[in-house]
């Protein structure tokens, strides 16, 4: 599991962590008289910037002398209603942009399949763009990297593709798509290099009949490097 999926899986419970937090800030900051606005200031900046907002608070906090407080000022709406409904706010807010951020994702990768059958290729291509500025994918890094090697962006489909394999696209061709962009590029000896890698993958190890394998051996065989 690469780093981005990683944190794409657990995104869900960080955001529902810094919401807790946020709420917390909000409580300690009214039961120890900070006023209103400022204790909601706090609290959102903990939601943005929990590990940045949350030190701080604390560190001021026991800078500073705490004011003593009337207990009689800590009314049911101070003490449970208010904080109670701060949380299921973000709550609230934090499911509906995973949702929406979800099916925003899927609504480009569905446009991208319609514009590639209609064969509209700069669309496919900004379709895969707009997906990515949403969530990074290493997949979809690979399909974009595809769509622009086609398209003749050797350069940037190269950036993709580098991009998707250091995050953990499983495709066992993209060595040899990477090859071939340096080949295009005029990098023959980086070329090279990413052929022999391809020669010992397991993909073509297991398909020892494949043409892009009998490609590979054959410029790697013609550059004076056997790959046997």
């Amino acid at each position: 599991m690469s780093a981005g999926e990683f944190f794409d899986l657990i995104r869900p419970a960080v955001l529902i962590v810094s919401a807790l937090l946020s709420t917390w800030v909000l409580v300690h900051a009214r039961r120890h008289g900070l006023p209103l606005v400022w204790s909601f200031i706090w609290a959102l900046a903990a939601v943005a910037l929990p590990l940045v907002a949350v030190p701080i608070y604390l560190a001021i906090r026991l800078i500073r002398k705490q004011p003593k407080t009337d207990p009689v000022k800590r009314t049911l709406w101070a003490t449970f209603l208010l904080p109670s409904i701060y949380l299921m706010f973000l709550l609230a807010l934090i499911t509906i942009w995973e949702y929406r951020a979800a099916n925003v994702v899927d609504l480009h990768l569905a446009r991208a399949t319609q514009a590639k059958l209609a064969g509209d290729r700069p669309r496919v291509i900004s379709e895969y763009r707009a997906a990515l500025a949403i969530k990074d994918d290493p997949h979809t890094r690979k399909l974009l990297g595809v769509e622009l090697s086609d398209e003749g962006d050797w350069t940037a489909a190269f950036s993709e593709l580098r991009l998707a394999e250091r995050g953990g696209e499983p495709d066992g061709s993209l060595p040899f798509r990477i090859a071939r962009l340096l080949d295009a590029l005029n990098q023959p000896n980086q070329a090279l290099m990413e052929y022999k890698r391809f020669i010992y993958s397991e993909a073509c190890l297991k398909h020892m009949m494949d043409a892009e394998c009998d490609v590979a051996r054959q410029r790697v065989e013609g550059a004076g490097y056997p790959g046997e």
